[in-house]
């Protein structure tokens, strides 16, 4: 993908037209830092936060080229530190070339190319900057930080096409990319750190039909991701049960669609998502094939503006593993059955109880705007069940089912 960027790029600077525009008025940097602490009553969420955690810490640069009329370079780096989800290390975050093919009064086609942000909801594409985030954590049943890689961007390319109506604007966007696996995306779906790998060797698919009426008053949305992920098995993973865990190559097929809608008026705005899903596992295991499921988040958030300067929002989030299993009564029953039968090969594993499988939170939180550029924010989150949990750092099988958060940050932005 790098190449072909590359030679893109090369093949289009012959037709660049002549511009008497500066570098200073073609070129747009941009960044941002963000310093989080976090505390929980307990479990773990960024690094050890019953004890208290620094561990959240966000620092990004991104910048533009116009580089002709029709096309334009974007970019963004980003280090990312979050417990033991993120270490720092600075990756691409997203790098793309936007060609403009064509645009009237009425409309603009055009096309990405690159290391594009994904199309979900109402917040993937500008979750990593804390000014435009609604909240320091997104809804957790809908942005999974334990995830994030895999849904947040995709190597590949998108098409989009924009209509300006009179009464608002219908935005469509559609492509085709490879989705980033790695450690976390194991955890998350596989529970653990398995002797073998996860990979993206199949194209995933990523679209959003948007609606943003009366200059953005109403906006209606619907977005759709399908991604396989390759689990490769190691020679440790493949040794049969009970001497060993008995896996085979296998996928893991997610199918995840998002409805959202959102009010903004002068002082309230009303926000409304909710996520259906479809998670198999294909012949990696009879165990993970009765993981498969269809699960279901949603959250109903309130913003206020009391002044220019202060805003607090309310926000309920809930989240089922299994939409034909609410509270995951079945899931429980089954994974006693599975510790029982570990049992009597000798292997001591606790049942997974049934509150490791939903997530139910109220969270109240608020924002003061110090100045344009600089940012704090509180947040308190009250929740029931585990399933947001990060798993690399709990043992989710004896994590507390009930628990609160309180999330502190400031954030800067030039």
């Amino acid at each position: 993908m790098r190449y072909a960027l590359f030679i893109f790029i090369l093949c289009c600077s012959n037709h660049l037209q002549a511009d008497e525009s500066t570098w200073s008025e073609r070129l747009q940097i941009h960044g941002f830092a963000s310093q989080a602490y976090i505390n929980t009553s307990h479990n773990n969420f960024f690094g050890d936060s019953e004890d208290g955690s620094f561990e959240f810490t966000e620092l990004g640069l991104n910048g533009s080229f116009q580089l002709s009329p029709k096309i334009r370079l974007a970019s963004q780096v980003l280090s990312r530190r979050a417990g033991e989800l993120d270490n720092g290390s600075p990756y691409i975050d997203y790098a793309l070339v936007d060609i403009d093919l064509l645009s009237t009064a009425r409309s603009t086609t055009g096309l990405y190319l690159g290391r594009v942000k994904n199309p979900i909801g109402l917040y993937n594409q500008t979750r990593d900057v804390a000014h435009t985030r609604e909240g320091i954590l997104l809804p957790q049943v809908i942005y999974f930080d334990t995830i994030r890689e895999l849904l947040i961007s995709s190597d590949g390319l998108h098409a989009y096409h924009h209509m300006y109506l009179d009464s608002g604007t219908l935005l469509m966007q559609a492509g085709l990319g490879y989705p980033i696996t790695n450690k976390n995306v194991e955890y998350a779906f596989m529970g653990q750190d398995w002797n073998g790998k996860v990979g993206n060797d199949r194209l995933g698919f990523f679209g959003q039909l948007r609606y943003e009426y009366n200059g953005g008053r109403w906006i209606y949305s619907l977005s759709h991701a399908n991604v396989t992920i390759d689990f490769k098995a190691g020679p440790q993973d493949t040794i049969p049960f009970p001497a060993g865990p008995g896996l085979n190559s296998g996928e893991i097929e997610v199918d995840y669609t998002v409805l959202s809608i959102q009010y903004n008026g002068k002082k309230w705005q009303l926000t409304a998502e909710a996520a259906l899903e479809k998670v198999e596992f294909v012949e990696i295991s009879d165990n993970f094939s009765e993981q498969s499921g269809r699960p279901f988040g949603y959250f109903i958030q309130a913003n206020y503006l009391f002044t220019p300067r202060w805003q607090g929002f309310i926000r309920y989030e809930e989240w089922q593993r299994d939409r034909d299993d609410w509270d995951a009564d079945e899931a429980a029953q089954r994974s006693l059955e599975s510790s029982q039968l570990l049992s009597s090969f000798g292997i001591d594993q606790p049942p997974f109880p049934a509150h490791t499988n939903y997530s139910k939170a109220w969270v109240i939180g608020g924002r003061w705007d110090i100045k344009p550029n600089l940012m704090l924010r509180a947040e308190y989150h009250i929740t029931d069940g585990t399933s947001s949990l990060p798993a690399r750092e709990n043992n989710i099988a004896l994590s507390e089912k009930h628990w609160n958060m309180l999330a502190i940050s400031l954030s800067y932005r030039f």
